[in-house]
C-alpha cells in the first residue's frame, strides 16, 4: 500500500482526512498573546519539535469538539475529562505528524517560492483580491513572528495537505473496480447439494470393551466433576436498609458543595492598540484616547472593526474566548474579575500595548439552591453511609470465626437477607465471573470479600461446605464413551468413502447405496446470490468460489460430508444496482481503504511510542 501511495504524488487537493486538516491554518485566527508561549520543544514526537502554542491550539480544538458533542456542561477541570482531552490531543498530534513524516519520507521538497506564493493567496493578507505587504507585516508584528517562522508553519500545513491528498488520490482506483465488484455481488447461481451426516450412517460398527476403557483413561478430563461449594449469601441492599440522614448533615453537605463549585467562566473580547503601529508616542496616546471616547457611542463590535490593531480577532468581534481567572495575564484577569456581562473596561496597559476589555458571556455561574439540591445530596449521603456500613460489616466478618448458626444469628440481628446455595460449581454461581472467582478462592468456613453486585448492592458469601473436583465412574459413562467412539468411526467411514468414491450423478438412491446412509435429502436452489439467507455462509462461499459448472464437488465439514454441484451461472449486472446503493458501497470501500492506509503508516512510524509533552502547563487552557 505504501509503495503504491508513493507513486501517486499529485497536486494539492483539499480533503479532510481523520479530522486533521481541520486544524490547518488555525494559527491565523489566534489572539496575539498566545504567541508569547511559542516555545519550541514544548512537546516532541519523533524528531519533530512542537511549540507550546501549537499544542494548545490542538488542545483547544479538541475541547471545542467535545463541547459540540456533549454540550457546554463539561467540566474540563475534572481529572477524568483532563485525561480524555490529553489523550485526544496527543492522538491528533500523532495523526498530524504521521502524515507529515510520510510526506518527508518521499523526499519531495516544497520550494520556498511555492510556499510564498500559496501564503500570499490567503485572504488575511489580501486587499481587493491582491496581496498586501502592509497587512502581512502587521500580522507578523501582531503574532510576534518572523517571516521564516510563518513560512515554516505554513510549509508544515502544506505537507499535511499534500499527504492527505496523496492518500485520497488512491480513491480513483476504487471507481475503476466498483463495476467488477458489483457484477460479482449481483451474480446468481443455481445449485443442488446434500449434507451427509455421520449420525445417519446405517452401516454396522462394533466397539470392544478394551477400546472403550482406553478412551476413558486417555480422556479423563472429559468426565470430570468440577469442585463445588455450598454457601450462604448475605445481601446488603441500600434501598432495604434504614440509612437516616439528619438535617445538619444535609446542611454541611450543601456548604461543602458551595465550596467546591467551579469558578464561573467569563467570555472576553478586546480592542487592542499596538504601540509599534504608531510612529510617535503622541499618536499612540491619541489613538487610545479616541477609542476611550467612543466606548459609549459605538457598539463594541464596531469599535473592534474600526480601531483594533489585532487583525487575528477583528473578524470575530475581538473574541478571546473564556477564562476562569487563570487563562490571561494577571493584569487582564484582575480587571475581568470586576466586570459583569456586557461591561467594558477602561484602558488596560500590557506590554506597551493597550486593551479595552468586554465580558460578552458567562457560564458555570448558576448555583442550585439548597432546596433544589437537597434530594441529590440525600442520595449521595445515603450512598456514603451505605458504603461505610458495607466496610464495617466487611471488617466484622473478615476477622470473625462464626459458626453456621452464628452466621444466621448475625444476619437476623441486623435484619439482613440470607440466601442458601447448595453444591454449586463455579459455572452455576449466581454471580458474574469476577465475583464467582472471589467465592471460589474463599476458604471453607470463611467469609468472602465484598461482592459488588451493583451500585447500591453488595453481598458476602460464607462457605460452609466444599467438595473437590472428582471424576465420573467408568461404569456411569461407558455407554456415552461407546457412542462417541461409534460416531468417530462413522465420520471416518464417510471420509474413506469420500476419498475413494467418484460420484457422477447427484441421486438419492445412488448416495444411499454408496455411503450406506439415510436421513438425507438433496436440496435445490435456483438463482441465489451471495447475500442469500437461505444457506449457511460456508456453503455460499464454496458455491460462489467454484468456477466449474456441472461438476460434482465434495467437501468434508464438521457435520460430515457436503456434496454439491453448480448447475447454472447467471452473470451479474452492475447496472441493476441503484446509484444510491452504488455510491454508498463506493464510499464505504473508500473509507475502509483510507483508514487501512493510514493505520499502516501509523504502525510504521510508531509515533504513539515517541511522543513526550511537558507537564508544566499541560493542563492549562489558552
Amino acid at each position: 500500500m505504501i509503495s503504491f501511495l508513493r507513486e501517486r504524488l499529485q497536486g494539492i487537493v483539499a480533503f479532510s482526512f481523520l479530522g486533521i486538516v481541520a486544524l490547518t491554518f488555525a494559527f491565523l485566527g489566534l489572539p496575539t498573546f498566545t504567541q508569547t508561549f511559542n516555545v519550541n520543544d514544548y512537546a516532541k514526537i519523533g524528531n519533530y519539535s512542537i511549540s507550546q502554542s501549537e499544542y494548545f491550539r490542538t488542545k483547544a480544538q479538541v475541547e471545542d469538539n467535545l463541547r459540540s458533542q456533549f454540550g457546554e456542561g463539561l467540566n474540563f477541570s475534572d481529572p477524568a475529562i483532563v485525561d480524555i482531552v490529553s489523550n485526544l490531543t496527543n492522538n491528533s498530534i500523532i495523526e498530524k505528524y504521521t502524515l507529515i513524516n510520510f510526506y518527508d519520507d518521499l523526499n519531495a521538497d516544497i520550494p520556498d517560492t511555492f510556499v510564498e506564493t500559496e501564503l500570499s493567496k490567503l485572504e488575511a493578507f489580501q486587499v481587493d483580491g491582491r496581496f498586501n505587504q502592509d497587512l502581512f507585516k502587521q500580522y507578523l508584528i501582531n503574532f510576534n513572528l518572523t517571516k521564516e517562522d510563518l513560512m515554516e508553519d505554513f510549509e508544515s500545513d502544506l505537507k499535511l495537505s499534500l499527504a492527505v491528498s496523496l492518500i485520497d488520490s488512491t480513491a480513483s482506483s476504487y471507481n475503476k473496480s466498483i463495476n467488477q465488484y458489483l457484477d460479482l455481488l449481483t451474480e446468481r447461481r443455481s445449485i443442488s447439494f446434500v449434507e451427509l451426516e455421520a449420525d445417519n450412517v446405517i452401516a454396522d460398527f462394533t466397539t470392544e470393551e478394551a477400546e472403550i476403557e482406553d478412551y476413558y483413561n486417555n480422556n479423563l478430563e472429559q468426565f470430570s466433576i468440577p469442585e463445588k461449594r455450598s454457601f450462604l449469601v448475605l445481601d446488603l441492599n441500600k434501598n432495604k436498609m434504614n440509612l437516616e440522614v439528619s438535617e445538619v448533615e444535609l446542611q454541611d453537605a450543601y456548604s461543602l458543595f458551595l465550596e467546591n463549585m467551579p469558578v464561573p467562566e467569563k467570555r472576553v473580547s478586546h480592542v487592542m492598540i499596538i504601540r509599534d503601529n504608531y510612529p510617535t508616542e503622541l499618536e499612540y496616546e491619541e489613538r487610545v484616547a479616541l477609542v476611550a471616547s467612543e466606548l459609549d457611542a459605538l457598539e463594541f463590535s464596531d469599535l473592534v472593526e474600526n480601531y483594533s490593531d489585532d487583525l487575528g480577532t477583528v473578524d470575530t468581534g475581538g473574541d478571546l474566548g473564556f477564562t476562569n481567572g487563570e487563562v490571561f495575564p494577571s493584569e487582564f484577569e484582575s480587571v475581568i474579575a470586576k466586570l459583569n456581562i456586557n461591561d467594558v473596561s477602561t484602558a488596560v496597559r500590557y506590554e506597551n500595548n493597550t486593551h479595552f476589555l468586554k465580558v460578552t458571556d458567562t457560564k458555570g455561574s448558576n448555583t442550585s439552591s439548597y432546596e433544589d439540591k437537597k434530594t441529590e445530596l440525600l442520595s449521595e449521603l445515603q450512598q456514603i453511609k451505605f458504603e461505610d456500613e458495607v466496610a464495617q460489616i466487611s471488617s466484622s466478618l473478615t476477622f470473625s470465626s462464626f459458626s453456621l448458626e452464628e452466621v444466621k444469628e448475625f444476619a437476623e440481628s441486623r435484619g439482613l437477607e440470607l440466601k442458601d446455595y447448595t453444591d454449586l460449581s463455579a459455572a452455576d454461581f449466581p454471580f458474574n465471573f469476577e465475583n464467582s472467582s472471589i467465592v471460589t478462592a474463599t476458604e471453607l468456613n470463611n467469609w468472602s470479600s465484598p461482592l459488588e453486585i451493583g451500585f447500591d448492592n453488595y453481598s458476602f458469601a460464607y462457605i460452609y461446605d466444599a467438595k473437590d473436583k472428582t471424576y465420573k465412574e467408568f461404569s456411569d459413562v461407558s455407554n456415552s464413551v461407546k457412542n462417541t467412539i461409534l460416531q468417530t468411526k462413522k465420520a471416518d467411514y464417510l471420509n474413506e468413502i469420500y476419498a475413494s468414491s467418484d460420484i457422477q450423478v447427484l441421486n438419492e438412491d445412488t448416495l444411499s447405496e454408496l455411503f450406506q446412509i439415510g436421513g438425507f435429502k438433496i436440496e435445490k436452489f435456483k438463482g441465489i446470490n451471495r447475500s442469500t439467507s437461505l444457506l449457511s455462509n460456508d456453503i455460499v462461499g464454496k458455491v460462489f468460489n467454484d468456477s466449474d459448472i456441472g461438476v460434482i464437488k465434495k467437501e468434508i465439514t464438521e457435520k460430515g460430508l457436503l456434496i454439491y454441484v453448480v448447475e447454472d451461472r447467471i452473470e451479474g449486472d452492475h447496472t441493476s444496482v441503484s446509484e444510491e446503493d452504488r455510491l454508498a458501497i463506493l464510499e464505504e470501500s473508500k473509507r475502509t481503504n483510507l483508514q487501512l492506509a493510514f493505520n499502516e503508516l501509523r504502525a510504521k512510524y510508531k509515533f504513539d511510542e515517541k511522543i513526550s509533552v511537558s507537564n508544566q502547563f499541560a493542563n492549562q487552557s489558552l
